[in-house]
């Protein structure tokens, strides 16, 4: 019994103490990164744009900015919702490329690395904060929330939009919803003046087409005018209603979990410890 409390409270402190350190490293260095991928040849970016912005505070306080520059309209007219949208998609896609390794590593959330070995999307980053701090490649569905969360700050609403296998996202401005596909990087803007909506996009195989041709090969094309095309199973996702998702919740929770957790092992560790030497 004497071995057995003696192993038990050793491996709670091992335990603890480990969980603690991957944590730190995780925060504090660059090993809580995740791997970012070099740009596609046809994909926008901008180191320069990653280094200025480490953080969302400052991608954030960088659109802000920019929204609030004079317009080329008249002095007493203020800058468009569609003008607000259009700084802040170019930000995210010139800010990050494509990837799908926009994953919690062991040391960035050693939580939700372990449940991703048992079901893949539980890695997957979805807060913008760590998108943003810890590398500059994502998912669609990652910039595509991302955009949302922008848009969000200055006053526009959006919804995402799962595609059968493809996520982008639509803002409403103008009593319609406009469409951004950061991940491939096109808007159908028609005549530099309208953004087309997805269900408006999708009535026209061929503008499909026309927007999409050189982001791919011709079979990758070709996929991706039947996915928009095909609008009965289009899933459609307010940006309010994402953070009472599951999965998010999951995320918000192992971030806190992956320090109180450890702690407590390591405390009822060093209770037990002490515990037996004062009864020696």
């Amino acid at each position: 019994m004497k071995y057995s409390s003696k192993f038990l409270s050793s491996t709670l402190i091992a335990v603890g103490a480990l969980g603690l350190l991957l944590s730190f490293l995780g925060k504090y260095s660059d090993l809580g990164d995740y791997k970012s991928a070099a740009p596609r040849s046809w994909e926008m970016f901008d180191q320069q744009l990653v280094n200025d912005t480490p953080d969302f505070n400052s991608l954030q306080k960088k659109l802000v900015f920019l929204t609030n520059q004079p317009t080329n309209q008249p002095t007493n007219q203020l800058m468009s919702e569609q003008e607000k949208m259009l700084i802040a998609y170019n930000l995210v896609a010139n800010r990050f490329t494509h990837t799908d390794q926009a994953k919690y590593t062991v040391f960035s959330n050693w939580v939700l690395w372990l449940m991703g070995k048992v079901y893949t999307p539980f890695a997957y980053i979805r807060d913008p904060e760590i998108l943003v701090a810890e590398g500059h490649s994502s998912l669609c569905s990652e910039q595509a929330y991302l955009l949302q969360t922008l848009a969000e700050s200055v006053g526009i609403r959006t919804r995402s939009v799962g595609l059968n296998g493809h996520v982008v996202m639509e803002a409403w401005y103008d009593n319609d919803w406009h469409l951004f596909d950061l991940d491939m990087e096109v808007v159908p803007l028609l005549g530099s003046k309208r953004i087309l909506s997805l269900d408006e996009l999708a009535r026209s195989p061929g503008l499909i087409r026309q927007f999409y041709t050189g982001r791919g090969d011709e079979e990758y094309v070709n996929s991706i005018v039947k996915i928009i095309a095909t609008r009965e199973d289009n899933s459609f996702v307010l940006y309010w209603m994402v953070k009472k998702h599951l999965a998010y919740r999951v995320e918000q929770l192992a971030n806190i979990m992956k320090w109180i957790f450890p702690s407590i092992l390591l405390l009822l560790g060093l209770g037990l410890y002490f515990k037996k030497r004062r009864e020696v």
